[in-house]
C-alpha cells in the first residue's frame, strides 16, 4: 500500500472486539502511514465488574454513545444485528459495511469449572447458576443456542443473573457469581485466565459477525475505506484468529 497524507481514522469499537483490531491497526498504519484511533465504549457494561441489567436495560447502547460522540468514522461492533440498528436510525451508512470475521459460541465457566459444567444440557441440571448478557453482541444468544436443542424452558428456569454486556458476563463468571455463562470462544483473552471454555457440539454453535461500518458524519471517507479494505485481508484476519475469532 502506498503512503498518503490524510488525517486519522477514527474507530468506535465494542470493548470485547478491540484488541484484534488494535493489533491490525498498528500493522496498517505501519504500512500506509495512516493513523488510526480507536476508541472502545465507555458505559457501564464495558467497566470490569460483575453489573447486573437493571431498569432499562441497554436503552443507552452502543449506538447511541457513538451518536453522541459523531466524531469517529468507522463502528465495530460484534453482531451484525447491531449494525442494522445503525443504519435504521441513520448513523451507519447503507451498503457501507464489511464482516471481518465470526465469533463462535460456548459455555463460559469460572476456572477449574467448579459444577461440572461439560455440555449444553448440564446447564438444565437443578442449582446450576446461569448467566446471560441482555444487551449488544450477546443479546439472545442463549435463546439461539437453547431453542435448537429444545432446552429453553429448563435452561430458562436456572438463569439467575442478567448481565449488563459481555465484560459483565465475564466478570460474573470469573467472580463465581454464576457457575456458566453464554458467551463467545474468544473470551478468553477477557479474564486473564480466570474463567474457562467449554466448547458446544458443532450442531449446537451460533456465529455472529464482527463487522464494522463507516458512519454517517465520517469526515475521513476514503482513509475509512481503505482500512475497511485491510481488515478483510489475510494479514489482518490473522490478527483476529490469534484472539480466537473464525476466518471465513
Amino acid at each position: 500500500m502506498s503512503r498518503r497524507n490524510s488525517g486519522p481514522v477514527r474507530v468506535f469499537s465494542a470493548r470485547a472486539c478491540a484488541a484484534p483490531l488494535e493489533k491490525a491497526a498498528a500493522l496498517f498504519q505501519q504500512r500506509t502511514g495512516i493513523e488510526v484511533q480507536i476508541s472502545v465504549c465507555a458505559r457501564h457494561c464495558a467497566k470490569p465488574v460483575a453489573e447486573e441489567a437493571v431498569g432499562e436495560a441497554g436503552s443507552h447502547d452502543f449506538l447511541q454513545e457513538i451518536a453522541e460522540y459523531r466524531i469517529h468514522d468507522l463502528a465495530i461492533s460484534g453482531a451484525e444485528y447491531l449494525l442494522d440498528d445503525g443504519e435504521v436510525r441513520g448513523i451507519v451508512q447503507k451498503g457501507r459495511r464489511r464482516t471481518i470475521a465470526y465469533r463462535t459460541s460456548a459455555i463460559i465457566v469460572p476456572r477449574g469449572n467448579p459444577a461440572g459444567v461439560r455440555r449444553l444440557a448440564d446447564l438444565a441440571r437443578p442449582g446450576v447458576r446461569v448467566g446471560i448478557s441482555v444487551i449488544d453482541c450477546l443479546k439472545g444468544l442463549w435463546e439461539d443456542v437453547t431453542a435448537r436443542q429444545g432446552l429453553l424452558d429448563p435452561i430458562r428456569r436456572n438463569i439467575t443473573f442478567h448481565a449488563n454486556g459481555c465484560v459483565a458476563i465475564v466478570e460474573a463468571v470469573a467472580q463465581n457469581v454464576v457457575d456458566a455463562a453464554f458467551g463467545w470462544t474468544g473470551f478468553a483473552h477477557l479474564a486473564e485466565g480466570r474463567i474457562e471454555i467449554v466448547p458446544l457440539a458443532p450442531g449446537q454453535q451460533i456465529q455472529r459477525g464482527t463487522c464494522i461500518g463507516l458512519l454517517s458524519f465520517s469526515r475521513q471517507a476514503a482513509a475509512a475505506g481503505q482500512f475497511m479494505d485491510f481488515l478483510a485481508t489475510p494479514d489482518a484476519q490473522a490478527c483476529y484468529r490469534e484472539f480466537g475469532w473464525t476466518i471465513r
